[in-house]
């Protein structure tokens, strides 16, 4: 099995943006992922489960700011960060980290947001990325019924209300951020084995 080297380390991380400075930087598209930080939120069982984690010490999240997965799953990344007591959180940019994000390839995909979990000698804990699982199979289904099946004249309202229908997707109990907290907890359950299982 080959190895991977992580070419990250504390000057590195430091470079990264902090939360809400990734936040203030992101021009057109910071309202968009403000209001869906205002939206999301951990319920009381998840908040205490992350509290009472000693590890990880670091996380990375790797992001851009055009990008609709990243305006929609970074603000739960964020909550899920702040959630955890020892945790530092700072966001890098993909494009101009690619030997960094190439160490997290998604089935060979670039793909973004992606969240990284190391602990205080850069050993990476475990990683989540682009979206929940559920949230693929929910985007493929709505793109087919508005973007794939609209007149070319109308692909700008139908790009619209795809994204509309996707944000709506995430909120409420059985939400798509739900889904989002589930993995991490498995992640950090499996590499940890300090969390209880998600229910």
């Amino acid at each position: 099995m080959v190895t991977v080297t992580i070419p990250l380390d504390a000057q590195r991380f430091a470079a990264g943006l902090s939360w809400p400075d990734y936040l203030a930087q992101m021009g057109d598209y910071r309202a968009r992922t403000e209001e869906n930080y205002r939206q999301c939120a951990l319920t009381d069982d998840e908040r205490q489960s992350f509290a009472g984690l000693t590890q990880p010490r670091y996380g990375l999240m790797i992001a851009e700011n055009w990008c609709g997965d990243v305006h929609r799953n970074s603000p739960m990344l964020a909550r899920i960060a702040d959630a955890m007591p020892n945790l530092e959180l700072r966001v890098l940019f993909r494009d101009a980290n690619l030997d960094l994000t190439d160490c997290f390839l998604n089935n060979g995909y670039r793909s973004i947001p992606i969240m990284v979990f190391f602990d205080q000698d850069w050993n990476e804990i475990g990683r989540w990325s682009e979206r929940p699982s559920r949230a693929t199979t929910k985007s493929a289904a709505l793109r087919a019924q508005t973007v794939d099946s609209a007149p070319p004249d109308q692909r700008e309202a139908a790009i619209a209300d795809f994204r509309k229908k996707m944000n709506e997707a995430y909120g409420g109990p059985d939400g798509l951020w739900r889904d989002t907290v589930k993995e991490i907890r498995q992640v950090l359950e499996t590499r940890l084995g300090l969390l209880k299982p998600a229910t």
